[in-house]
């Protein structure tokens, strides 16, 4: 069956530049903790926006934030977790829990056990390197977010983008989707902050554009000097 889509920026994402409030300005409104936006600093209202925009700042904890409270708010998103099963199949935990020391063969086969797709032009991120081609067919289960922080935290892990010299943030969209997904709980567990979607093995991805977003990301490895890397943002076809 096809999940309902969930649009995470509508209404849109605003970042504001803001100040400390005048004494006069708390008493006025009420409200001794509140602050004066100043200058809109940033509008996202798609995904493509968002990875954009995560990639060029590097972290911006108000859009993951953002994204946090519409999920929380989603009626669509509510209906995802309706579709999955109550308890976390065994194999689908140890592998959020455990990875990479699980079984990849079993995850894909407790995802397509619960037969569900997305729907067409649903929105989801994940971060790494993109290989030579246009096109590729995944041979394990594909771990995507619905927050592009979450997917560049990922691929920042472990030094990986210090050692690859470049991170490739990718927006996907589900394109004629026929791949089964299983949707992670989001309460109640240690990593739901992850929003994590993992996709079966074999989805077929087909890479669109790709655009060079910064070329000043801090990648860090311990014992070594800090270095600038570039990040991409891919727009790939995902069905």
């Amino acid at each position: 069956m096809s999940l309902p889509l969930v649009n995470t920026f509508s209404p849109p994402y605003e970042k504001w530049e803001t100040r400390h409030p005048t004494v006069e300005e708390m008493l006025a409104a009420n409200n001794l903790h509140m602050s004066v936006k100043v200058r809109l600093e940033a509008t996202v209202a798609n995904a493509y926006e968002a990875a954009t925009h995560v990639g060029r700042v590097g972290a911006d904890n108000g859009l993951g934030n953002f994204i946090n409270a519409v999920l929380d708010d989603s009626s669509a998103h509510k209906q995802w977790r309706q579709a999955m099963p109550s308890k976390t199949p065994d194999a689908l935990a140890r592998y959020q829990k455990s990875y990479p020391n699980c079984d990849f063969a079993q995850v894909s086969i407790e995802i397509n056990a619960i037969a569900q797709v997305l729907s067409e032009g649903q929105c989801l991120f994940h971060a790494g390197l993109w290989p030579d081609g246009e096109t590729l067919i995944t041979d394990r289960p594909l771990s995507t977010s619905f927050c592009p922080q979450v997917a560049l935290r990922n691929a920042d892990h472990q030094s990986k983008a210090y050692d690859a010299g470049r991170i490739d943030l990718f927006v996907l969209t589900a394109t004629s989707p026929k791949t089964n997904i299983f949707a992670y709980k989001r309460n109640g567990t240690n990593l739901g902050h992850e929003n994590e979607v993992l996709f079966a093995a074999g989805a077929s991805l087909k890479r669109v554009s790709a655009e060079v977003v910064s070329t000043n990301y801090p990648a860090a490895k311990a014992g070594f000097p800090e270095k600038r890397i570039s990040v991409r943002v891919l727009t790939i076809d995902i069905s």
